[in-house]
């Protein structure tokens, strides 16, 4: 099983692309608590990143995710004076996609511009993996490069503005994502704890595989130590060095993860409860509303209450 492919099954990973952005200096865009995950990938210039007191000059063939949702600001220098990306977008008639032009008559920079929206983040492994803001490089070797590629194809849809364009560049920008992910963990320190990195350590990385594909065996220290190869005091320390927590204590919130997700499915408590390796309901009721602080049947209701808010929307 590829468990990072499984855990973004589990999120319901949608992008949307909101516009290849092309500005000339001086230019400044500001973005106020945008209330989900963004993304900024700039295929050709330069600009500076002012987000949460810090500064961050990007280049050509760089990719920022922000997971944080915090209020930023995009500007070509530190003296451009912002302005709100409604003002920007209102050139389209408020309209995102396609292209957006904005600034001045200087040096130019090209932006590509968009968000990351996921269900049922709350327990799981990559969101709680993720920093709130992941910064690609794009002279950061072949997957930098593979990036920009993928990136400078992004930019050639939403210019071009054919039939099916944004459907095609958001697909495309799931595959920036998983590739910003694999770039994000060759960079990260060797001694550093992180659920991306335990997907490829050799001995852990087959751990997860087991975990992820049959959550409801009735798993012990001792028997994950042997999927390892290792003995049960090295297994347990090697863990939680690598993940960040015990093999038992991710085994439960990934169960509780999983049955969260199978509520939407319309399986009995009971079922669900098997599916995740609980005997009884009791014990099973009990571990979720701990984790998830609500019983099963409170989290239905409002799962179905927020199905019925989406279809009055819809309508």
């Amino acid at each position: 099983m590829d468990v990072l492919a499984d855990v973004l099954r589990g999120l319901h990973l949608r992008t949307k692309v909101y516009g290849r952005l092309e500005m000339r200096a001086p230019w400044g865009m500001r973005v106020e608590k945008p209330g989900h995950s963004l993304f900024y990938a700039v295929s050709r210039g330069s600009c500076l990143l002012e987000v949460d007191g810090a500064c961050i000059p990007l280049s050509g063939g760089d990719f920022v995710f922000l997971l944080g949702g915090s209020s930023h600001v995009l500007r070509d220098g530190p003296g451009t004076r912002p302005m709100p990306v409604a003002e920007i977008y209102a050139i389209r008639g408020g309209r995102c996609g396609g292209l957006v032009h904005h600034g001045g008559t200087g040096a130019p920079t090209t932006l590509v511009s968009g968000c990351f929206l996921f269900e049922g983040t709350s327990l799981d492994p990559l969101i709680a993996s993720l920093p709130p803001l992941i910064h690609v490089k794009g002279d950061g070797g072949v997957a930098a490069r593979w990036l920009e590629s993928t990136l400078q194809f992004v930019a050639s849809e939403m210019e071009a503005e054919q039939p099916g364009y944004e459907t095609v560049a958001s697909r495309l920008s799931e595959v920036l994502f998983v590739q910003a992910l694999r770039t994000h963990v060759a960079s990260l320190p060797v001694e550093q704890a992180s659920w991306l990195r335990a997907l490829t350590d050799a001995q852990i990385g087959v751990v997860l595989q087991r975990l992820h594909e049959n959550p409801e065996k009735p798993w012990t220290v001792e028997s994950l130590a042997h999927l390892a190869s290792m003995s049960r005091s090295v297994f347990a320390a090697r863990f939680k060095a690598v993940v960040g927590e015990g093999p038992l204590t991710y085994l439960t919130r990934w169960r509780m993860h999983r049955a969260a997700q199978l509520m939407a499915g319309g399986d009995s408590t009971s079922a669900i409860a098997q599916a995740v390796g609980y005997d009884t309901d009791s014990a099973f009721v009990k571990a979720f509303k701990r984790h998830l602080g609500e019983t099963p049947g409170a989290f239905r209701r409002r799962l179905k209450e927020r199905e019925g808010d989406a279809a009055v929307v819809t309508r």
